[in-house]
């Protein structure tokens, strides 16, 4: 029987040390606590983390807060909070490889039409005039049909991948375990 490798035991701690809670989110933003958005640098930092994860690992978000503010705020709020962020990045990313793809169908709709254009109409450069000339306009034809189709299979071959490795992170952050931790002042 092959043997697997164990999951990671502990998990991976993504520490951030903060003067206030309040810096934690994005201070533009007045909704409630659970359905704020998170500050940008922070979210930068979180993720940036997250690609240092082993991917088998549990993450874990350790808040470093002074004690006065650690009482006034519970982790649950905070999880919930950042639950909801990375959700709605999440689905965000979806829409968008959702719309990604609809544009490669589309492009290779476009692109594999006009291929068939060109091939006819190289064939019949070919069939009906002959010559060097003739022969290198129908190439020219089908070199640029060819080309049409790259932005479909740019898309289909490379583009999405990104978007769903960053969907994949956003999901794993959505399930972080997060813990607030007083500290001193």
């Amino acid at each position: 029987m092959p043997h697997r490798p164990e999951k990671h035991k502990a998990p991976f701690g993504i520490h951030i040390r903060l003067k206030t809670i309040e810096a934690f989110f994005n201070s533009l933003d007045p909704s409630p606590l659970v359905e704020r958005d998170i500050n940008d640098t922070v979210e930068d930092y979180i993720v940036d983390c997250v690609h240092d994860a082993p991917h088998d690992a549990s993450l874990q978000l350790v808040l470093h807060v002074p004690d006065e503010a650690a009482a006034h705020v519970g982790a649950e709020d905070v999880r919930q909070s950042v639950a909801n962020y990375f959700s709605f990045l999440r689905d965000r990313e979806t829409r968008r490889i959702r719309h990604l793809m609809r544009e490669g169908r589309e492009a290779a709709l476009v692109g594999v039409a006009f291929l068939a254009a060109c091939t006819v109409g190289a064939q019949a450069l070919k069939s009906v005039h002959g010559g060097a000339l003739f022969s290198l306009l129908a190439e020219g034809l089908l070199i640029i049909g060819w080309v049409a189709n790259w932005r479909a299979v740019s898309i289909f071959l490379y583009e999405w991948r990104p978007m769903r490795r960053k969907m994949k992170d956003y999901d794993r952050l959505a399930s972080l375990d997060v813990q607030i931790q007083p500290v001193p002042i």
